[in-house]
């Protein structure tokens, strides 16, 4: 039927097309637009909204290029019915994956090969990569990596820099060195997975420390390493996992100065803090005698370059270095010196501002489809974190997303002991789901929400 629709005002941040095509997503998810409602003539919505013709026929366009409307000769613009979960691949839109989106034309395969191809032109270079010998201590790989995490005022010394195969490999490392015989490591309520399995497989207490929207909360933390025989204080300090906050700076200083007073290690997990290109100087900038700082090359650059990067202090980094030694003698050459390469020639920043600017597009979309729910994460944020209302529970949300054709990354996945805090999911805006098929994602998702869980 005809519709006398009419967005809000467009999102000022974003060209204005786009802005369209977003609001038209937000009101399908709103239930103010309904499958079969023709949208107003380009002529009627310019005018109503001060845009050009053209504008208004580009919005339809990419509205169009998402799945949510379709253009018909002679009859006008019609919402669509059907969403497709649109991916790459097959099967539900897989929003519990982690893996930041990518604009710019670029593909990191394509990256990859190029670089391989000029190796592969390198006998020397070549040489040295699968000489394990030549290969072990690798100085040009620790300062091109020294160089990429460098932020503000920290600027790690590349003599204590370590390579690891991921920043999983990275926390492990951590707990296994600087974690004493029934010592314990002090974390947030909902927190990083990777370090609850580490954690786990080591046999390392994890102490859960409460936290308000800035992070974790310092008297808390001092009163638990009084208490709880704390050994390392493990802290997210940008776009945190899963709730995609990030730590402001006073909040910072306050926690380096509670683990200076108690006197116990920090480990700031940080592999996503190259998507907040405006973030504050990291906790090892403020506390750099006793905080090891971990970045990934994978989490940003390339899901297959399993790279991380352990910037460590100077107490801590022999005993870090031995237990590199003993896990996996090395990190494998060729990667150091493909993300050295890239490092040199331009093509991380390259790729960073590509994931950057694409989250960010992402992030507005999702928002603007959200905008109902109470819904936490940084504009800069791959992911978003859902509290669910009551009365769902998190495994019933689950379920019934999956039968909506949607995954999401349950709660219960962040939490070392099951509590209120598990009551969410967390929406990764993956690579792997193109714009029309996170939308029909979302829009399924806030359709189940409104639904209400099914009778047991």
């Amino acid at each position: 039927m005809d519709n006398a629709w009419q967005p809000g005002p467009l999102t000022p941040d974003r060209p204005a097309y786009v802005a369209l095509a977003d609001a038209i997503a937000a009101d399908l998810a709103r239930d103010r637009l309904a499958v079969g409602d023709r949208l107003p003539t380009h002529r009627a919505l310019a005018r109503a909204l001060g845009v050009t013709i053209g504008t208004v026929a580009r919005g339809y366009a990419e509205a169009e290029r998402r799945g949510l409307v379709s253009g018909e000769v002679g009859r006008g613009t019609f919402v669509r019915g059907g969403f497709g979960i649109g991916t790459t691949g097959s099967g539900p839109a897989d929003l519990a994956a982690l893996h930041p989106p990518i604009g710019g034309g670029l593909v990191p395969a394509e990256l990859l090969g190029a670089t391989l191809g000029e190796l592969a032109a390198d006998p020397l270079a070549l040489a040295a990569v699968t000489d394990t010998e030549r290969s072990a201590d690798a100085p040009a790989h620790r300062a091109a990596a020294a160089r990429w995490v460098a932020h503000g005022s920290f600027a790690p010394d590349p003599d204590r820099v370590l390579l690891t195969a991921g920043a999983q490999h990275a926390l492990s490392l951590a707990l296994l060195a600087l974690v004493p015989s029934g010592g314990a490591v002090a974390t947030t309520p909902l927190t990083n997975p990777g370090l609850v399995a580490a954690a786990r497989q080591l046999g390392v207490r994890l102490v859960v420390v409460p936290d308000d929207e800035e992070g974790m909360r310092p008297d808390l933390l001092e009163q638990a390493c009084a208490e709880r025989d704390v050994a390392v204080v493990h802290l997210q300090t940008t776009l945190a996992n899963p709730t995609g906050r990030t730590t402001p700076a006073p909040r910072r200083a306050e926690l380096a100065e509670a683990c200076r007073r108690r006197d116990v290690w920090i480990l700031e997990d940080d592999p996503l803090a190259f998507l907040a290109p405006d973030r504050p100087d990291p906790v090892a900038a403020l506390a750099p005698e006793r905080t090891c700082h971990v970045a990934s090359a994978a989490k940003v650059l390339a899901l297959g370059l399993r790279v991380g990067v352990l910037s460590a202090p100077e107490a801590a980094y022999p005993r870090l270095a031995a237990a590199l030694r003993s896990s996996t003698w090395l990190t494998a050459p060729l990667l150091g010196e493909v993300l050295a390469r890239w490092v040199r020639d331009g093509t991380a920043d390259r790729v960073v501002r590509a994931r950057v600017e694409a989250t960010r597009a992402r992030h507005g979309l999702a928002r603007q489809l959200l905008a109902d729910l109470d819904v936490v994460g940084e504009p800069s944020s791959p992911h978003l974190w859902l509290p669910l209302p009551e009365p769902w529970s998190t495994g019933s949300f689950v379920a019934a997303a999956r039968e909506a054709e949607v995954l999401v990354a349950p709660g219960d996945d962040f939490v070392t002991e099951r509590s209120e805090a598990a009551f969410g999911v967390r929406l990764g805006l993956n690579a792997e789901v193109d714009d029309a098929g996170l939308t029909a994602a979302l829009v399924a998702l806030v359709g189940v929400l409104r639904a209400g869980p099914s009778p047991s």
